[in-house]
């Protein structure tokens, strides 16, 4: 399946780099002439995906990566030779995002068969340039070219480049005035005609498609109903009889009620909520079949009852699990609901991109084939190379079906058991968090 080639601008793919390059992101520094040496790593667990720990692998032999020439060419398909340095400015720019919310261990292992984080940033890293060069091929074909204005952000990004890039890394990597911006326009048509083919498609969207793209956003406060144990005098536990028990939802219903008239009459929702919510999450989003960005399903009572309300309209829902004072915040949430379209769109060029793929049969040089992703010297002498277990959770995941649509928006969710499809086991996450 086709990752969804981020709508990044040429500006942000250039700052991006050099960011990262400031940081240290490359393997060479200026006083080893893009040389380093991977350090001994202590063999120790970590956690892949929250389901088994996987030992790190241990090396003792010195890996050197050579320089980048800039005349070699990285990959030749459908005709069309791709350099090294672009090969490596896609490197260093995914090296930097996924470093960006703490340092990673890149020769620790995420699979039984061995394969690394520094394997898997290659893998993003493959496919990115991959799908750069496919959208590319449709350029001639949606007329796609550059206007002035593009050519003007692209010499303001190699500006800011050879500003913030030092000459040592220039040099490592191949890097030149010519070749970053050939590279940088590759990005920006790319964009350009994603762009075109995801408006083509949407405008091809049939009506269900439409409306299964469209998100709501609603806030609530539950107010569990599931009787509470209590605990006699000689210690032990006991259920509420079925006449108390009864007796206690509608007290639930009635402190519900009371809630709801607060905030009609206008009472902050959010200061009601965190006086009363007894969910972990405040904010929801979901379309009509109550699936959420981030693949959770809602029980059907609380999509229901989401998609009851008008925006800005407040009313009681009940579900399994309790009384959810809700409240419609968007009717359509512009954002998620463009994000859903968007990777829809992009999912139906799955079977092209995928026979593109089988008819040139793609190969890397040997150059990237022998590079290994290390971590840096700075990174080693810190003891800051520890993957945290986000990041292992998020490569571990993708590592395990790397065909997978990386495009879904962050819902803002919170991780609450209330009006989700699992009930037993997200309604006692729920009622933990409550307690």
């Amino acid at each position: 399946m086709i990752k969804l080639l981020k709508k990044t601008t040429a500006a942000a793919a250039a700052l991006c780099l050099a960011a990262g390059m400031i940081a240290g992101c490359g393997e060479n520094t200026a006083d080893t002439n893009g040389q380093t040496q991977a350090s001994q790593t202590e063999e120790s667990g970590a956690q892949t995906g929250g389901e088994s720990e996987t030992d790190v692998q241990e090396t003792e032999a010195v890996t050197e990566n050579q320089p980048v020439d800039p005349d070699a060419v990285a990959l030749t398909i459908d005709g069309v030779d791709i350099m090294a340095p672009e090969l490596f400015y896609n490197y260093l720019s995914m090296r930097t995002q996924m470093e960006y919310t703490g340092s990673i261990d890149w020769t620790m292992t995420l699979s039984e068969d061995g394969m690394t984080y520094g394997d898997y940033l290659k893998r993003l890293v493959e496919s990115q340039v991959l799908q750069t060069a496919f959208w590319n091929t449709m350029a001639e074909e949606d007329q796609i070219t550059l206007s002035d204005d593009d050519h003007e952000q692209i010499a303001e990004n190699l500006a800011s480049f050879n500003a913030n890039v030092s000459d040592a890394d220039k040099e490592f990597y191949g890097f030149n005035d010519e070749n970053v911006t050939q590279i940088l326009e590759h990005l920006s048509i790319a964009a350009k005609v994603l762009d075109t083919e995801v408006e083509k498609q949407i405008a091809q969207f049939t009506e269900d498609e439409q409306q299964d793209c469209i998100f709501r956003t609603v806030d609530h406060i539950l107010l569990l109903t599931a009787a509470p144990e209590e605990t006699n005098d000689s210690g032990e536990t006991q259920s509420m009889s079925e006449s108390e028990a009864q007796s206690y939802k509608e007290s639930r219903y009635a402190q519900a009620q009371e809630i709801l008239e607060r905030a009609q009459a206008g009472e902050d929702f959010e200061a009601l909520a965190e006086e009363y919510n007894e969910d972990s999450g405040f904010e929801y989003s979901l379309n009509r079949n109550g699936e959420s960005p981030d693949g959770v399903t809602y029980v059907q009572e609380f999509t229901d009852g989401a998609f009851a309300l008008a925006e800005g309209e407040m009313a009681i829902v009940e579900t399994e699990y309790g009384y959810h004072v809700m409240k419609c915040v968007s009717e359509n949430n512009e954002e998620l609901t463009q994000s859903a379209q968007r990777s829809l769109a992009v999912s139906k060029y799955n079977e092209t991109y995928q026979q593109w793929l089988e008819d040139n049969n793609p190969e890397f040089y040997q150059g990237w084939q022998d590079f290994v992703v290390l971590n840096t010297p700075a990174q080693e002498s810190s003891g800051e190379t520890e993957a945290s277990d986000q990041s292992g959770s998020e490569a571990d995941t993708a590592a395990a079906d790397s065909s997978s649509d990386t495009a879904a928006a962050d819902s803002g969710e919170g991780d609450a058991g209330a009006g989700r499809g699992d009930s037993e086991t997200d309604a006692g996450q729920t009622e933990t968090a409550a307690q």
